[in-house]
């Protein structure tokens, strides 16, 4: 990662602020190997140049995305290669869709579950009648 000014370095606090995330995230996503190792005081504090701000960002929006850390390696792989087509990159966003695509129909299909189960008990009578707990039992 090539850096935009080394004068300007921030220490881990300061980072999580300025992406709005935890330090522990942060050493996460370091642990991870979705950030490189960042330099180190004598006193062993992590020091952090600029550009690890647009990386966090980067990742965070994955997150928000659902993305994998998978996924989010592999497109850190295609930045990577900035004159290669970007066509992986469509087809991992892609198939990205279908899988929140099929997460959403299992969500679905788990709310018409419940439904029918809560359609089993009015309310009205003790828990040792209920038809929910039955129905779960």
């Amino acid at each position: 990662m090539k850096s935009r000014d080394i004068s300007v370095l921030l220490k881990i606090g300061d980072l999580a602020k300025k992406v709005s995330c935890s330090v522990l995230t942060i050493r996460y996503y370091e642990k991870e190997g979705l950030i490189p190792p960042p330099s180190r005081t004598q006193g062993n504090y992590r020091l952090y140049s600029e550009d690890y701000i647009d990386r966090l960002r980067f990742i965070l929006n994955c997150r928000t995305l659902n993305m994998t850390l998978s996924e989010i390696r592999q497109l850190f792989t295609y930045k990577d290669t900035p004159n290669k087509n970007c066509s992986d990159v469509n087809f991992l966003i892609d198939s990205h869709i279908k899988i929140v695509e099929d997460n959403i129909k299992n969500q679905q299909q788990l709310i018409q579950q419940l439904l029918e189960i809560r359609k089993t008990c009015d309310g009205l009578c003790t828990v040792d009648n209920c038809g929910v707990l039955k129905k779960l039992a």
